[in-house]
């Protein structure tokens, strides 16, 4: 039916309202709201519109366009009672009008989106019973400005958001059309279900909501929430989208159980005896069912559950990684499968970008390695496979080698009590299970060994200490950095057999930049060597000076101060 049209108040514009198409039920709904003010259904509509607006222009803003509504109405006809996802099924421009901002909706009103920010609500309401919802395109105030001003770009990333900001959210997406200042629009409306276990950010924080108020749990919090819900780790959750043994690699499957069957005297047991005692699989209703740990260890497609089971590597000509135009990767290559295939086809790759150099030793003998020990970064990239955070579930673990170090990033924090001033003697675990799986098939030492050794062999190779840190930039990651730094010195062989390695280990850094430059071109100028240091010419100057006292270079003036034609050769050797 169409209702009748209201009168209109002088300070009212004819045109402002529209008539109404509604159905039935939602006639009979709105009276019923209408009654209880005790006012007919047309003077409650114009006076809720009317209450919404501070001006002429806000009145024409809202239009009173409406789109029909697709669903029927809720069970309930009580609005304060609808769940938030009764709120988002039914949402349309009216009752974007009649809801305000409670403990169920949170408007947005925001010129460009702050994903940080919308990964809270996201926490929140994941950790909240009923859930949430999140509208883009409404001020606090309930006035509708709609979503025309976002890009396609900005809209993907809303959209996408969820993935690496918070990944365990699971949001749902629709698009309100409205009509604003008397021209089409849209509002985006993200339902955010309760999940019923403890979801956080890409920072590890979680939120949830107390009564109109949000807050983030503190650990204690976070700890109660897990146990109060039977949590159990990423790892030993039930892998419902891999049957066993249809989907695994049984060689390393096979390989496992021997090497347990050894270990610990169990000839007689069975390989699926081996997997249930190892917690690996789990039987439900008689079946057997693999959980993650062994999804990651051995599924023959562990990517199609868990997206962020790969290792990027990369090599860059750079100090930095650069963007647009000055991103380029040397070589950029991304592996996949289960962690036993990732761990053998990562170091043969890392292995093939990383140059040999050649070293003066303590003993002032030269020798050729490679720029880090393998030891080291192998080291790192087990525990990075090993102890990452999996429920991040779209990032990947990075290996990036510049110039003059080795970063290996892995998804999610320290696990405490394990931080970077204790991880060197301090022993803990995300995944205790997958950890203990990988150390039968001879790929894991206890995390505090690890280090250990992997600051055993940098120091061997006569490079700077390890760095073990813990960022949150681009979502929270343990960073290890491996330094080349300290080999520049002595990385020319034939510069510093020429002057002879006693004057060579006694050389600063600019003095052995210069030697090198004057032997490979026979002179070198003030400016050029200016130039080549990044000094000042006064300093450039000295140094070159330091250097005729060294008897390694000799000067050459011109004919007067300054001038373009003077230089410095190189000197003749002591026993040349």
């Amino acid at each position: 039916m169409k209702t009748g049209r209201p009168k209109l108040s002088k300070t009212e514009k004819k045109g402002q309202f529209t008539g109404i198409r509604l159905r039935d039920e939602e006639r009979v709904f709105l009276e019923k709201k209408a009654a209880e003010e005790g006012k007919t259904l047309s003077a409650w509509m114009r006076e809720a519109l009317v209450k919404k607006e501070t001006s002429t222009a806000n009145a024409q803003q809202l239009g009173f366009a409406f789109v029909e509504l697709d669903p029927i109405a809720p069970i309930s006809d009580h609005i304060a009672v609808w769940t938030p996802r009764d709120i988002w099924v039914h949402l349309n421009q009216r009752y974007i009008g009649i809801f305000k901002e409670d403990r169920r909706v949170e408007f947005k009103n925001h010129k460009k989106p702050d994903l940080d920010d919308l990964a809270t609500y996201y926490s929140t309401f994941s950790n909240t019973p009923d859930g949430g919802m999140v509208v883009y395109g409404v001020a606090d105030d309930g006035q509708i400005h709609g979503c025309d001003h976002f890009s396609t770009g900005i809209i993907n990333k809303i959209e996408n958001s969820h993935i690496d900001h918070c990944p365990m959210a699971k949001p749902e997406f629709r698009r309100i059309s409205v009509v604003v200042n008397g021209k089409s629009s849209f509002c985006i409306a993200i339902y955010v279900p309760y999940i019923g276990r403890l979801v956080e950010t890409n920072k590890n924080e979680a939120w949830i909501r107390y009564g109109e108020s949000r807050r983030k749990m503190s650990e204690e919090e976070k700890q109660d929430f897990r146990s109060t819900r039977q949590e159990l780790s990423f790892e030993l959750t039930v892998a419902s989208n891999f049957e066993y043994p249809r989907d695994f690699d049984l060689k390393i499957i096979q390989d496992f159980c021997d090497s347990f069957r050894e270990r610990e005297q169990r000839p007689d047991w069975a390989n699926e005896d081996v997997l249930a005692d190892r917690l690996l699989l789990t039987k439900i209703g008689g079946i057997l069912k693999p959980v993650n740990a062994l999804v990651l260890m051995a599924a023959n497609r562990p990517g199609i559950a868990i997206p962020g089971c790969r290792v990027r590597v990369q090599r860059f000509d750079t100090l930095s990684e650069g963007t647009g135009e000055q991103y380029s990767p040397l070589r950029d290559k991304a592996i996949e499968g289960n962690l036993v295939k990732i761990i053998q086809d990562a170091r043969e790759v890392i292995s093939t970008i990383v140059f040999d150099v050649t070293w003066l030793n303590s003993d002032g003998k030269f020798i050729t390695t490679p720029e880090y020990p393998q030891w080291a970064w192998f080291e790192a990239l087990v525990n990075a496979c090993v102890h990452r955070s999996y429920s991040f579930s779209g990032t990947e673990i990075t290996v990036k080698v510049f110039p003059d170090r080795m970063e290996i990033e892995s998804p999610g924090g320290f696990v405490p009590p394990v931080n970077e001033k204790t991880i060197g003697h301090t022993r803990s675990s995300r995944n205790h299970h997958l950890m203990d799986a990988l150390r039968y098939l001879g790929y894991v030492r206890m995390a505090r060994e690890g280090v250990r050794r992997i600051r055993e062999s940098m120091q061997q190779f006569n490079l700077p200490e390890p760095t073990f840190r813990q960022e949150a930039l681009h979502g929270v990651v343990v960073k290890v950095v491996l330094k080349n730094n300290n080999r520049e010195r002595a990385s020319d062989k034939e510069v510093a057999e020429h002057f002879g390695v006693e004057v060579w280990k006694k050389l600063t850094e600019a003095e052995i930049k210069i030697a090198a430059f004057a032997f490979r071109n026979g002179a070198i100028h003030v400016l050029e060597a200016e130039k080549l240091t990044g000094q000042t010419w006064h300093t450039s100057k000295k140094t070159l000076e330091s250097l005729v006292r060294k008897n390694v270079l000799v000067f050459e003036p011109g004919k007067f101060v300054r001038d373009a034609r003077a230089k410095y050769i190189l000197a003749k050797p002591k026993n040349a």
